[in-house]
């Protein structure tokens, strides 16, 4: 082989090892993008709700909430009109339930139109108007609540017992719960309303009924998985787009998630104390001035799909040491921030104080604790029945809470340990 012929053949090999060299990366790189986008499209399916299945209580005692253009019925259509579900296509079905041990679902389509034709006093009234079944309605829409499927159930929330059947049939609510929960990751948002109602209300502690013509609570259960919840249905959309709006809750399965937290040098701070350079969460040369001492928290409670009111209601927390108390939460300033350097998003000041001796371990825990307003709802009266008070709803809302307290099992919300020396 001459010279020549050579250096071709080598000019040859470098090329053909060039050209599949590219291709080869052309093709990792068009596999690596097709990875990409299939995980992409595969979380995205993830966080949206495919199916949303409406149980809408229409037994007698909710007919007074639908005669006329009511608080009640513009909730149900903001509800089925959700501009999410509208512009992501979401697939929608639409029931009414009523009924005792033989429940009666009464389907009506999915389209959002047809329901709003139906809430009026002539609508309602389709199958076992007479009864209602509170159990059998949560045992079906917590069924339905599955993968990307959440369900939302409407009703007065008043068992269709008197006052001593009440802690019986709380006990079977509480197992329903306790039972849909060993299935899995699911959330139950609790919405409190107020709508005008002209119409008859049943009594549950006796027979008979009396006609009232003033504003009554009802009440929005949504079933789910959390991230679909949280997104889908922040506090900003609950309160402001839901006429009536009265209060919130959510009951969910804790992860102890770490809620990223920091003493501040200088916010509502009170006594000597030197934060530790190395420690963020360590104060040192700890001491009493004019017999107080007072540190604060900056934290980021972002994770944390609760009320601001929760959050910032000093009994929902509680202190290792019986000597310091949580005096104020509340949301940080923006000239507060530039004091937080170990994470980025603060977003309230915890304060904490005591007048006694303040060196030693200290914990703070934000519980997990029914929120007042659902025991302010509670009445055991018949009587008493005004705008903002429910029969029996005590039992119903301690059931549930036990179920969610039986699968966390004593998980806190947040924890903050400090060391004070």
């Amino acid at each position: 082989m001459n010279k020549q012929h050579y250096d071709n053949m080598i000019i040859l090999l470098t090329i053909t090892c060039l050209i599949s060299f590219t291709y080869s990366c052309r093709n990792s790189h068009d596999r690596s993008r097709q990875t990409k986008e299939i995980i992409g499209t595969a979380i995205k399916k993830e966080n949206k709700i495919d199916t949303v299945i409406f149980y809408l209580e229409n037994s007698e005692s909710m007919f007074g909430y639908v005669n006329g253009l009511t608080e009640y019925v513009q909730v149900v259509s903001e509800l089925s009109e959700k501009p999410d579900f509208a512009s992501e296509k979401t697939k929608r079905e639409f029931n009414f339930i009523n009924g005792g041990n033989q429940l009666q679902v009464n389907r009506l389509g999915n389209d959002p139109s047809i329901l709003r034709a139906k809430l009026n006093m002539v609508g309602f009234n389709c199958g076992d108007i007479r009864n209602s079944n509170l159990n059998l309605m949560f045992q079906i829409a917590l069924e339905k609540a599955q993968n990307n499927t959440i369900s939302i159930l409407i009703s007065d929330a008043i068992y269709d017992s008197p006052l001593n059947i009440l802690p019986t049939e709380a006990n079977e609510t509480r197992s329903k719960f306790i039972s849909r929960l060993e299935n899995g990751d699911i959330q139950t948002l609790l919405i409190k309303l107020t709508s005008n109602f002209k119409g008859n209300y049943f009594y549950s502690s006796h027979s008979g009924s009396t006609f009232i013509n003033h504003p009554r609570p009802f009440y929005v259960w949504i079933f789910g998985k959390s991230e679909l919840l949280n997104k889908y249905f922040p506090e900003e959309y609950i309160s402001g787009k839901l006429k009536g709006f009265e209060n919130y809750a959510r009951f969910l399965i804790l992860k102890e998630n770490a809620i990223p937290y920091q003493i501040t040098a200088s916010i509502n701070r009170k006594g000597d104390f030197r934060p530790s350079h190395t420690n963020k969460n360590q104060l040192n040369q700890a001491g009493l001035r004019h017999g107080e001492f007072q540190f604060s928290n900056a934290v980021d409670f972002s994770s944390l799909p609760f009320s601001d009111s929760y959050l910032t209601d000093t009994i929902n927390y509680s202190s290792s040491n019986l000597n310091f108390k949580i005096t104020k939460v509340e949301k940080i300033k923006e000239n507060q921030k530039h004091e937080v350097t170990s994470f980025t998003h603060p977003t309230h000041i915890v304060t904490i104080h005591t007048d006694k001796d303040p060196k030693g371990l200290l914990e703070i825990v934000l519980k997990n604790e029914i929120p007042d307003w659902i025991k302010q709802t509670d009445i055991n009266n018949e009587a008493m029945i005004d705008n903002t008070h429910t029969f029996g709803f005590k039992f119903l809302t301690d059931a549930i809470s036990e179920a969610y307290s039986h699968e966390n099992k004593g998980k806190k919300l947040a924890k903050f340990n400090i060391e004070i020396k």
